[in-house]
């Protein structure tokens, strides 16, 4: 039975039941069967098929890419237990442990029963702890967006206000003098 967890940035982890699928569509559309809301997915992102029995994994074109265990992938690839899939910055592994096992997991794909839970028409419960490898890298080749202190920021802000002020008082008792 394999599944896949997926962890997107700032949200919590998630996984999906992959056994009996014949093919499920990633990406950010809600057409897709597994929709993540992250930007650095695309619309169609990649695919996932069983083929003779094993998972493939298809990139549909994406704009920031996919990439399998740290390479970026431009064909077809066969996925293995334990093999590390980046979708544009959004994390995934892919494990051949039962789902059950993963504990998140309440309906499989192409259950049909939909949640509205912004994943497409797949129930998933989230999980409290996350299932990441030790191992696990973060290949993305986007820089993590890190919020900026609010305080600093107006601090900054004042400061260059009263250089500009001690500046524009310079000026003027400059010219004043002057005359």
């Amino acid at each position: 039975m394999a599944n896949i967890s997926i962890y997107v940035p700032d949200q919590e982890p998630v996984a999906f039941d992959l056994t009996g699928i014949e093919q499920v569509t990633i990406g950010r559309g809600e057409e897709c069967d597994i929709v993540l809301d992250h930007v650095s997915l695309s619309g169609s992102h990649a695919t996932i098929q069983s083929v003779d029995g094993t998972l493939q994994l298809t990139d549909l074109g994406s704009t920031n890419g996919t990439f399998v265990n740290g390479e970026q992938i431009t064909e077809e690839v066969v996925l293995v237990d334990g093999t590390q899939i980046m979708f544009g910055s959004v994390e995934a592994v892919l494990s051949e442990a039962g789902a059950e096992e993963a504990g998140r997991v309440e309906g499989g794909l192409g259950s049909g029963s939909g949640s509205g839970s912004g994943y497409g028409a797949h129930t998933a419960e989230l999980s409290d702890v996350s299932n990441r490898p030790d191992n696990f890298k973060n290949l993305s080749p986007i820089e993590k967006v890190v919020k900026k202190d609010v305080f600093a920021q107006v601090a900054i802000f004042v400061g260059v206000l009263a250089i500009l002020a001690a500046i524009a008082v310079i000026g003027i008792a400059t010219t004043m003098s002057a005359s």
